[in-house]
């Protein structure tokens, strides 16, 4: 099913784990926030800075850290991961299981123009990539240096080879979400010129009022980006001074107009906020 708007963004801030505690609750959270994105094909994730609230660094490392792992195929993990104390309980999260998320294959197996996310890797005088094959693929393009990208393959003068995939892989299967840190929201908009962003708040107008006006926001933008605050604090607490216009020139809705319930946590505002879009996407 092809969306009516081309990307599906979110922007949370450093401080989505301010509230928690322990590793193990840290951990669990952020593999639901994971969970939330890859359900709903979200395809950027910004994670912006909290100017109201002292950054944990190690909180900060855990969220990008963890988001990251758990995008990457399992076949990768243990060439990107090495064993530390910020994944020690990555191993008990269930897999994704998105379509860039396969299995090990023998080369035999694989299809002509077959798409697979890998690394490239330098192999004594020439590049490789490991794309969770039985063996290594010879590459070919330039730019080369060591790193984690898409590749298809094809077979060129009787032997398989890997050429990097650049932009979007598929436009039907979903390929998983891209982190990007900023430091303010405005960074966004530098980009493409039609991003539109979509502020959650219980301010904001109430959803069941708005879907008139999500649905022409949705038709018109090249990117729509959700953007949450804290588990604290409002969105316009948290942003930078130069984001204030941006954010009160932006659409504020209430996802959640007559919750039961004192606050709504992060992960319950990703999965019901993204619920609610994915069905004007339809």
């Amino acid at each position: 099913m092809t969306a009516p708007f081309s990307s599906l963004s979110v922007a949370i801030p450093d401080t989505s784990l301010i509230d928690s505690k322990s590793l193990l609750e840290k951990t669990l959270r952020v593999a639901q926030f994971a969970r939330a994105f890859s359900i709903f094909r979200v395809e950027k994730v910004y994670m912006y800075h909290d100017i109201s609230s002292n950054v944990r660094q190690d909180d900060f490392k855990l969220i990008a850290l963890l988001l990251e792992y758990l995008d990457t195929p399992q076949y990768l993990r243990r060439l990107l991961y090495p064993k530390m104390r910020l994944l020690q309980y990555a191993g008990m999260l269930p897999p994704i299981q998105s379509p860039h998320h396969k299995k090990f294959l023998r080369t035999s197996e694989i299809q002509n123009g077959e798409a697979r996310t890998g690394i490239l890797l330098r192999d004594r005088n020439s590049w490789v990539v490991n794309v969770g094959l039985d063996r290594t693929i010879p590459f070919v393009g330039s730019n080369e240096f060591p790193r984690k990208a898409n590749f298809r393959l094809s077979v060129q003068k009787g032997r398989l080879v890997a050429e990097e995939i650049h932009g979007r892989v598929s436009n039907a299967e979903y390929w998983g979400y891209q982190l990007i840190r900023i430091a303010t929201l405005s960074e966004i908009i530098r980009r493409p010129p039609d991003v539109k962003f979509l502020i959650t708040s219980r301010m904001g107008k109430p959803v069941s009022l708005s879907y008139q006006s999500l649905t022409k926001i949705f038709e018109h933008a090249s990117e729509v980006v959700l953007v949450f605050g804290s588990p604290r604090k409002d969105v316009w607490e948290i942003v930078n001074k130069s984001d204030e216009s941006l954010v009160k020139s932006s659409l504020a809705i209430n996802m959640f107009p007559l919750q039961g319930t004192n606050s709504v946590r992060l992960e319950e505002a990703l999965l019901g906020s993204l619920a609610i879009v994915n069905s004007i996407r339809m």
